[in-house]
């Protein structure tokens, strides 16, 4: 029995292979527990095929087009059974069931999977120990193929947590089982070991945010410190501040970078979407990891509901402002994903969409598939946000200068 695990080709990434799939790894250890052959090709490198017994494709929503694509071929090669999987099959099975494939999984696939292999053509399921997942097979795919680096060191990813600590952002998606699960630290310990056998000495955590869960946390960070590992992971700046300590000793265990989602400079902005911080609070973090010398990068979103001419000013002001303290910023249109709570719930938001239109790349400029969804408020047009899109990118990220917001 043979089963083939396919990545869809992003080409609105900037860079696809930047690091593997962590969820094609662990369905493949999941399927090799059960017996099965697996093979996994990433469609980065183009289409091709392998004869298998179950065909199975990890989605994400702006995957969703040409994933349909890849089925109807597959099946024009002779592919029996074609599974989809990832989060937009978890968000919207009955839509993939309806574009030709023959079964979903919705959840985990440590879960789903058996009940599929039973029959099921949507087998719905959760992990209530996440510690009872298998660890990822990284060998099931050539690592050296793929390029991130952090301190210029070769580096992999890892998960610690399941969903997100926070959980209530307006635009962020959110999957019917909205529980934050995390590894126990013994669980993360064996996952280093495994990624260190395989040469790695630097690590992305991809969890939503860690800073989290404390008694838990510091035992991680010292495991990290005691490997000698270099370490990147993503944060929210109310969750950093009430974690302090967990700062500190991060910092002295090999912690390089933090990744901040600010999204927005305005405080007005920042209350619509629920993001749980405050432009106050955000400075506050910022200048704490700077302090203790921890690169930070930033991610903010032109177009979030209620956007405007104000709102924006006020974004520049705020980068202005923190610039001596960052390394490096991500400027992104919004993108109102099927169930956010923006897409759900459109006239509760100052703001305007085609839901027709949302199954778009969201990356940024920097590549050929860029291609933002059209979006609207009652003060702003859309050709209006790209255009302070692209000015708060080439001023904060590409550093010219010369690039003024209209109000200079």
């Amino acid at each position: 029995m043979k089963a083939v695990l396919i990545n869809p080709p992003r080409p609105y990434l900037l860079e696809q292979k930047a690091l593997p799939n962590l969820g094609i790894c662990t369905v493949s250890a999941v399927f090799k527990q059960l017996g099965y052959e697996v093979e996994v090709l990433d469609f980065a490198d183009g289409f091709q095929f392998a004869d298998a017994d179950i065909h199975g494709l990890s989605i994400t929503t702006p995957d969703f087009p040409v994933s349909v694509q890849i089925a109807t071929w597959l099946k024009e090669q002779g592919a029996q059974k074609i599974i989809a999987g990832g989060p937009h099959a978890t968000l919207k099975p009955h839509e993939c069931l309806d574009s030709g494939f023959d079964a979903v999984s919705v959840g985990d696939g440590e879960v789903t999977i058996p009940q599929i292999l039973k029959g099921a053509r949507m087998a719905v399921g959760w992990l209530t120990n996440v510690d009872n997942a298998p660890h990822p097979d990284r060998t099931c795919l050539n690592l050296k193929k793929y390029n991130f680096k952090i301190k210029g060191q070769s580096a992999t990813s890892m998960m610690t947590t399941y969903s997100c600590a926070w959980g209530r952002c307006a635009f962020c998606c959110r999957p019917p089982f909205n529980k934050v699960r995390f590894h126990s630290h013994k669980w993360v310990q064996e996952d280093l070991k495994q990624i260190s056998n395989l040469g790695f000495s630097a690590v992305q955590i991809y969890d939503d945010e860690f800073f989290t869960y404390p008694k838990r946390d510091i035992k991680i960070i010292d495991i990290l410190g005691q490997r000698g590992f270099t370490w990147r992971t993503f944060g929210h700046s109310q969750f950093i501040l009430q974690n302090k300590k967990l700062l500190f000793e991060a910092s002295k265990n090999g912690l390089h970078e933090v990744l901040l989602g600010i999204e927005s400079g305005s405080d007005q902005i920042l209350k619509t979407i629920n993001k749980g911080t405050t432009v106050a609070i955000n400075k506050e973090a910022i200048k704490l990891l700077h302090f203790l010398g921890i690169r930070i990068k930033t991610a903010m979103i032109v177009m979030l509901p209620g956007e405007s001419e104000e709102t924006l000013k006020e974004t520049w002001s705020f980068c202005e402002e923190m610039e001596p303290f960052i390394s490096e910023w991500d400027f992104t249109m919004l993108v109102p994903y099927a169930n956010s709570e923006i897409y759900e719930f459109t006239e509760k938001f100052d703001i305007k969409f085609d839901k027709k239109q949302v199954y778009q790349a969201y990356k940024g400029s920097g590549t050929d598939a860029w291609n933002p969804t059209p979006i609207s408020t009652s003060k702003l047009s859309f050709e209006e946000g790209l255009k302070w899109r692209e000015r708060l990118e080439q001023r904060f990220k590409y550093k010219k200068e010369v690039v003024k917001h209209d109000c200079c």
